[in-house]
């Protein structure tokens, strides 16, 4: 998902491998559906003959354009970004087209905070910020899956790390 086997050190071994809860992708989806909900009723209303008989092509043509916009685009941005922790390192990946990315040494690492709301919280997700000793400062990485377990063993490989 993150890092292949040829971008890892010798000694180095993946911990973790997460992406962006799937509840990021809730507003790309209710876009959709609201979208789909147009066509249906368009395609109902509209008339099969006459002059306006043409609604039903730029329907179609509509709903497209909206679900490549607000529905696909958004799944592979959260299919193509990855957070990978090693024993390590902290590495972020994303990028569609072009592709790019963050490497934190677990060394380098000076604190690891968290917040959650309230969706988040019934999702077990939340956000987390990592404070490091660069010149980038603090990397903020949203809508993490298990957040208490990703923050914890994140602390733990961070002390082992010193």
């Amino acid at each position: 998902m993150g890092l292949s086997t040829p971008q890892l050190g010798a000694d180095e071994q993946v911990v973790m491998e997460m992406r962006e809860h799937w509840k990021h992708l809730l507003g790309a989806a209710l876009i959709c559906v609201v979208a789909l909900i147009g066509l249906v009723v368009l395609l109902a209303i509209g008339p099969e003959t006459g002059f306006f008989a043409w609604l039903d092509k730029i329907g179609w043509l509509a709903f497209a354009g909206v679900v490549a916009v607000f529905g696909l685009w958004p799944y592979l941005e959260w299919w193509r970004r990855s957070y990978t922790l090693t024993n390590q390192r902290l590495a972020v990946r994303h990028g569609v087209i072009r592709r790019s990315g963050r490497d934190i040494p677990l060394s380098r690492i000076n604190d690891v905070a968290f917040a959650q709301g309230l969706l988040d919280r019934m999702a077990h997700a939340g956000t987390l910020r990592v404070s490091a000793a660069s010149d980038d400062g603090t990397i903020v990485l949203r809508d993490i899956p298990h957040i208490h377990e990703v923050t914890t063993t994140l602390n733990a490989l961070v002390r082992e790390a010193r």
